[in-house]
Formats: C-alpha cells, sequence, structure tokens
C-alpha cells in the first residue's frame, strides 16, 4: 500500500492537468461542446472540490457513451485517487471501475487492464473484503504484459498482505517472495525491504519468531547504515513486541529504548513516537517501575494533541491510560478505560491489544474484588488464546512441514543434479581424452607427412647434387678426353702439315699453321689446364691470371697462397674452373677495369674471392636469376664439394665472390 500512497500524493497536484490533458488528446472523439465545458469548468475548480469529481464523473460517462474505453480507464483509474469529498466512498470508487472494467476488452493499454483490477482490489481490501480482493490481484497479475513488471510485483506484494490478513501463512508467504524475487530483479532495493518487513509481520503473527527476528535484525542494520532512521525504528518497535510475547523483557527494553533513542524523526511524525513512548510507559507500569512509566506517558500525552484521533480510537493509548490508572490504585478507573480498552481492540482485531486488554481487565475485577467476572474474562481469555493457538499450531505445522517437503525435494534435486554433473563431467573428461587422442593423431599425422615431405625435398636435393657432381665430373672427363683427341690427333696432324708446307717453302701458309696449332693448344688448354695438373692450383691460378693480364686491358692483382696438398685433385680443379667462370663473367658483364683475386687458406679452409670495380647490380633482384647471371654453374660447382658461395654487389660499386671449401 505504500506505493498506493505515495502515489496518491502525487496525483493531488496533477489530477487538473492531467484530466485537461486527456480531454485535449480526445477532442475529435468525444462530444466537442460538452468537454469543452467540463474542461473549463475543472480548470475553474481545486483537485478537491466537490465540483471536481462531479465533472471527473461526467466526463467517465461521455468517454464510455463515446466509445473511447482506453480514456475511460485512464479516468476511472484517475477517479480512484481523487481526493474530492463526493467521490471518496470505497463503494462508488468500486462502482466506477467496475463499470470500466465491463469494456476492458477494448482497452488497448495492458497496464490500464491491469491496472483497473489492481484498484478495484484496493477498493475490496479497505471494505476488508479480502477474499474478493485476493481474486481481483490476481486477476491483475494475468493482465499485466512483462514491461509491466513492477505493476506485476506490486500485486503480488498486496495480494500477500490480503492474505496476511486472512490468516493464510503459505499463500501469503509464497505471493511476498514472488513479489520480492521481482522487486530484486528490478534493484528496487526500497521494496525489497518493504516486502521483508511484510514476511516478518506474517512470521510473527504466527510465532515463527526465530524467522521475523534474523528479517527485522537484517533490516535494522540496513536502514541504519543508511541513515535511515524512521523505518530503523518501526523494525525495533516491532521486534520488542515479538520479544514481549516471548517472554525476553530484557531484549524488549533494549529494543524499544534503541527505538526511542531515534527519536524525533525527520519528519517528525508524531504517531509513532507516540507508539513508542506508550509502550515504553506500559513495559514500566508492568515492570513495576511507576516514575518511568508516569515519565514516558507524559511525554506521550504531549503528542496526543497533534494526533488527537489516537486517544480516542487506539487500543494502546488507552491501554496504557488504564495501566498508569492501575499503577497508581485507581481501580475503577483503570477498569472503565480497560473495558474501552478492549472494546477498542476487538474492532481492530488486533491480536496483541486484545489479550493485553483481556489480562489487565482480569486483574482490576480481582483487586476490585469481583472474582466471578475476573474469572469470566480469564476464561475467555482462555478460550481466545487456545483458539488462536490451535490455528497458529496448525498453520506453523503446514508451514514447516511444506519446508521440510521442499528442504527434502531440493536435497533430492541437489543429489540428481550432482550426479548429472558428475555424469556430465565424467563424460566431458572422456571428451576431453578423445580430443587430445584425435588432436595428437592428427599432429602426429601432420608431423609425419611433413617429416617425409622434408626427407623426400633433402633425398631430391641430394640426388640433384649427385646429379650436378656426376655431371661436373663427366664434364671434365669430357673435356680431358677432348683435349687429349685435340692435342694427339688434329695437333699432329697440324703439326705434320706444317712440316709440309715448310718443304714447300710457303711461309704465309706456314704462319697461319702456327696460329691454328696456337689456338688449337689454347683450347686443349682451356678443356683441360695441364698447369693444373704439373704444377698445382696456386701456379695454374698465377698462370691464367697472368695469361689475362697480357691479353686484356684490365688491370689484374692477386694474393695466392701455396695450397700444394691441402686440397683434393677434384676439389682443386672445381676451383680453377670456378676461378675461370667467374673471370668469364667479370670480362663478359662488368665493365670493370680492375680485377683484384685472392687465394688464401682460413680457419676453416679455404676461400677464394674475386673482386671487380664494375657496375655491378641488385643482387636482390636478381636473387633467383642465376642462369641469366651466369652463377647457377658456380653455385652447383661450390654446392658439389658441400662448401659456401656469397654475392656481395650494388649497382655502380662492382661485385665480390667468395667461394669457401671446407677441409
Amino acid at each position: 500500500m505504500i506505493r498506493l500512497i505515495y502515489s496518491l500524493g502525487c496525483l493531488l497536484i496533477t489530477t487538473l492537468s492531467s484530466i485537461s490533458s486527456f480531454a485535449q488528446t480526445t477532442r475529435d472523439n468525444i462530444q466537442k461542446n460538452n468537454l469543452k465545458e467540463l474542461t473549463t469548468l475543472l480548470e475553474a475548480t481545486k483537485p478537491s472540490d466537490s465540483l471536481a469529481g462531479i465533472y471527473l464523473t461526467r466526463m467517465i460517462n461521455l468517454t464510455e457513451k463515446e466509445g473511447n474505453y482506453d480514456l475511460m480507464a485512464d479516468l476511472a483509474i484517475q477517479f480512484f485517487h481523487h481526493p474530492s469529498p463526493s467521490i471518496q466512498t470505497p463503494k462508488l470508487k468500486k462502482e466506477v471501475l467496475k463499470r470500466a472494467i465491463t469494456h476492458e476488452l477494448k482497452v488497448s493499454d495492458s497496464k490500464n487492464r491491469g491496472t483497473l483490477h489492481l484498484k478495484l482490489a484496493g477498493s475490496y481490501f479497505n471494505l476488508e473484503q479480502f477474499d474478493s480482493a485476493i481474486v481481483e490481484y490476481g486477476i491483475a497479475i494475468e493482465r499485466f504484459a512483462k514491461k509491466d513488471s513492477i505493476l506485476i510485483a506490486d500485486s503480488y506484494f498486496f495480494r500477500g498482505q490480503a492474505r496476511d490478513y486472512k490468516g493464510d501463512l503459505l499463500g501469503g508467504m509464497q505471493d511476498y517472495q514472488t513479489a520480492k524475487d521481482i522487486y530484486h530483479a528490478l534493484e528496487d532495493e526500497e521494496y525489497v525491504n518493504y516486502v521483508d518487513g511484510g514476511m516478518a509481520i506474517l512470521f510473527s503473527k504466527f510465532a515463527i519468531y526465530n524467522e521475523a527476528e534474523k528479517i527485522r535484525n537484517s533490516l535494522i542494520s540496513i536502514y541504519k547504515k543508511s541513515e535511515n532512521t524512521f523505518d530503523a525504528a518501526i523494525q525495533l518497535y516491532n521486534q520488542s513486541e515479538d520479544f514481549g510475547r516471548q517472554g525476553r523483557f530484557d531484549d524488549q527494553l533494549s529494543y524499544l529504548t534503541s527505538a526511542d533513542s531515534l527519536t524525533p524523526f525527520d519528519p517528525q511524525d508524531y504517531y509513532t513516537e507516540s507508539m513508542i513512548k506508550l509502550s515504553l510507559s506500559n513495559f514500566f507500569g508492568e515492570h513495576g517501575d511507576l516514575t518511568k512509566q508516569k515519565e514516558y506517558f507524559a511525554q506521550a500525552q504531549e503528542m496526543i494533541s497533534f494526533v488527537p484521533e489516537v486517544a480516542s480510537t487506539s487500543p494502546v493509548y488507552l491501554n496504557a491510560k488504564a495501566q498508569l490508572e492501575y499503577s497508581q490504585g485507581n481501580l475503577l478507573a483503570a477498569n472503565k478505560l480497560v473495558q474501552e480498552s478492549l472494546s477498542a481492540a476487538k474492532e481492530s482485531k488486533n491480536m496483541d491489544h486484545l489479550i493485553k486488554a483481556y489480562r489487565l481487565l482480569g486483574e482490576t475485577y480481582q483487586d476490585l474484588g469481583q472474582s466471578a467476572k475476573a474469572y469470566e474474562i480469564r476464561e475467555e481469555l482462555t478460550r481466545y488464546t487456545d483458539s488462536i493457538f490451535a490455528a497458529n499450531q496448525a498453520t506453523t505445522f503446514s508451514y514447516y512441514q511444506t519446508l521440510y517437503e521442499t528442504e527434502r525435494k531440493e536435497r533430492e534435486i541437489l543429489t540428481k543434479t550432482q550426479e548429472i554433473e558428475s555424469i556430465n563431467q565424467s563424460n566431458e573428461a572422456k571428451l576431453r581424452i578423445i580430443a587430445v587422442i584425435v588432436f595428437v593423431l592428427i599432429i602426429s599425422a601432420v608431423l609425419i607427412f611433413l617429416w617425409k615431405n622434408l626427407q623426400h625435398e633433402k633425398k631430391k636435393k641430394q640426388m640433384q647434387s649427385r646429379f650436378s657432381q656426376e655431371l661436373l665430373k663427366n664434364q671434365e672427363a669430357e673435356r680431358v678426353r677432348i683435349s687429349k683427341d685435340l692435342h694427339d690427333g688434329l695437333g699432329q696432324s697440324l703439326l705434320l702439315i706444317k712440316n709440309k708446307v715448310a718443304l714447300s717453302k710457303d711461309n704465309t701458309t706456314g704462319e697461319l699453321l702456327d696460329t691454328a696449332i696456337s689456338e688449337l693448344r689454347s683450347i686443349a688448354r682451356s678443356l683441360h689446364p695441364m698447369q693444373l695438373e704439373k704444377l698445382g692450383l696456386s701456379k695454374a691460378a698465377e698462370h691464367l691470371l697472368d695469361q689475362i693480364d697480357r691479353e686484356t686491358e684490365i688491370f689484374v692483382s692477386s694474393e695466392i697462397e701455396e695450397l700444394k696438398g691441402v686440397l683434393k685433385k677434384e676439389e682443386e680443379l672445381q676451383l680453377y674452373r670456378i676461378l675461370q667462370e667467374s673471370i668469364n663473367n667479370v670480362l663478359k658483364h662488368s665493365e670493370a677495369s680492375a680485377l683484384r683475386v685472392l687465394f688464401q687458406r682460413i680457419e676453416k679452409g679455404v676461400e677464394l674471392k674475386i673482386e671487380d670495380n664494375g657496375k655491378g647490380f641488385d643482387f636482390s633482384e636478381k636473387l633467383n636469376d642465376f642462369q641469366s647471371l651466369g652463377l647457377k654453374t658456380l653455385k652447383e660447382r661450390i654446392a658439389s664439394m658441400q662448401g659456401s658461395m656469397k654475392v656481395t654487389s650494388e649497382k655502380g660499386s662492382g661485385t665480390s665472390l667468395s667461394f669457401v671449401v671446407y677441409v
């Protein structure tokens, strides 16, 4: 009901503007002259005027007549909250809401459809027709859509209160819990706390004090932390009442004094503060401290003028006043006041007030010497408490039985869930093992494939290398054969011809034969360098360079160490061929004016380096174009000796070739 009270306060301010707005939006659908007239009249009245209620009623009639049921629903809801004295009767509000509900199927907004039933339930609640209120709250829950979740929560909360008044512990607790869950999901912690307060009251009502105490202590801590002294005092006061019922009087006094220490409230609430003072007065009266009883009653009496309804209607005030008269020995005055307190308690149907009134009334009759009356009152008190005890005992037993069944089912569900989780974990473990095995097999297959590929590539390279080496060997063998054939065959024939020409004294022909013989010897030496076999690698290299120096314009320099016996014959031949081909590349492509050759021993073997100052080239562009550069054969020759080759060149900066043979 807290949200309804808050809404009522807001609507007192906004009623006229809301009605005017509704009139404006439906100007085309409702009789324009009547609506304009009503709107003008409404603007001339105050929200609380009787005329405002009359005009609002006429607007509801007009919207119903014109079939504008969305607006009618809005106006009916406003009618429920309107403070005009002319429409303040719950019965009239109930009838207007029922009229609007007859057209609910034609109301497009789910919020309005549900709110009509929510307000009708509130009307039944105010009339203490709790069964009807419970039914209407249930219908409201059905009419609201998911987007109206806050109103759904309110409906559950209010239905829980109606079931509380009906004495339905299980139903009320279920509704409270549902409302709490929704409020919590909406992060509306204020209303979560309100629901907890309702649950604590419901537990107290059925003497389930331990649960109520847990909830209230939690709320007290929350309210104190947020400096909400008023709500903290309310919970302290309610818990002190529970302690009194349990006979825990020290705790009762402690909580009452704690509640009193939080007064005055801001803004000051004289009613609540006076209830705390009166409870303290009663406590000290029941425990024989007349001084403090008078002190707290006097403090409460000062506040009664601000809340005069307390003096005339509250059984708490009447009982406290009767208790004070009794403590002072004024038995007749006490007896009269406690009878008034009993009547007020019966009207309010408050169990605690009834029990206190019965007890004090029995004591006054006993002290007045009216034993029969005292016995009658005590018998009535016993019947009343026994009926409450029986009802509470049955309900409490049902509650704990339900709680036990719920916990048992939850344990069974938990056990089954754990079994399922165990099976799932086992399956997951098996799946992980299978996945790992499959992964390992795949990786193994990939690795084997890659290893075989690598071995194949290595074997291919080895075969290519062996092929190149065999090819080079065959080439050298063929060159040796051709060289010998030229030298021993054609060379000898040319010498014989030369001798015959010499006899004929034909000098011109003799010179031509000399030139042919010289070229033949040069070709033979090129095909198979005889100096290499006779003089060794170093001397053969020097002889080759001297020849280049003599026969070309290139300046040749060299640093050649004696390498006799260092390399095998095949390796010497290959290095010599490398030197020949490198010099040929310089002569053909470099446009160099100088050439330098280094032949030296190094730590790992023998290095041959050929450098020129020619035009050079961009090696990164020609990295794979060995054929066009004449480098492919050089690479194959050095590879056949398991050696290494390094090329360094830049455009305009010459070229450097380095070959290393490891020994």
